[in-house]
């Protein structure tokens, strides 16, 4: 009879110290925000960046870009600036995209933006398509002497995988109005 009686005072003991009933504080949100869709088709390449870019999500930015492990991804710089930064574009890759992503750091003082126009593909096939757009990319990082806007022309060839999911795998830019373009922001926060 003891035995249980014992038993029963270490249990209530127990329940006592560790505050079951008690609540707690909540924890709080996560700063991770991802409106990624699987991209069926090559329309949500498009979308998928451009959240990517406005959730300051680094992998959804990289899902929009090839996997390696179907296909080679390249990016094809401003010419102006691999003039300049001849060195930093010789070997750039997916990590180097993941690299200049995260350099940009948290958004300060607004919400990134990326715009572009509705248009149709230029090129159409079974497997691929070319897009050819005018960009503006807004981000409000924290870096003195680089502005939070440039714009320009990207040439965006996606193609589909084997595993019926599309992605860019070739990215060209080019300078349109202004001297800073994706390309400028690349080489600035490559870290390198």
């Amino acid at each position: 009879m003891r035995r249980p009686a014992e038993a029963a005072l270490v249990a209530l003991f127990l329940l006592a110290a560790c505050d079951l009933f008690q609540t707690r504080d909540p924890q709080p949100p996560s700063r991770t925000t991802s409106t990624f869709t699987p991209p069926t088709s090559y329309g949500i390449v498009l979308r998928n960046l451009q959240f990517s870019v406005a959730e300051d999500n680094v992998d959804n930015y990289l899902h929009c870009l090839a996997d390696s492990a179907y296909r080679r991804y390249e990016f094809v710089p401003a010419q102006e600036t691999r003039a300049r930064f001849p060195a930093i574009f010789n070997q750039w890759s997916l990590e180097s995209e993941r690299r200049y992503f995260q350099n940009l750091g948290a958004p300060v003082n607004g919400a990134p933006s990326l715009t572009f126009p509705d248009s149709p593909p230029i090129y159409t096939s079974t497997d691929s398509v070319v897009y050819n757009l005018n960009y503006t990319l807004f981000y409000p990082h924290r870096r003195a002497g680089v502005p939070q806007v440039v714009q320009g022309n990207m040439q965006l060839y996606i193609g589909v995988d084997p595993r019926r999911l599309w992605s860019i795998y070739r990215w060209q830019d080019s300078r349109t109005t202004t001297d800073s373009t994706w390309s400028y922001w690349k080489a600035v926060f490559s870290g390198s």
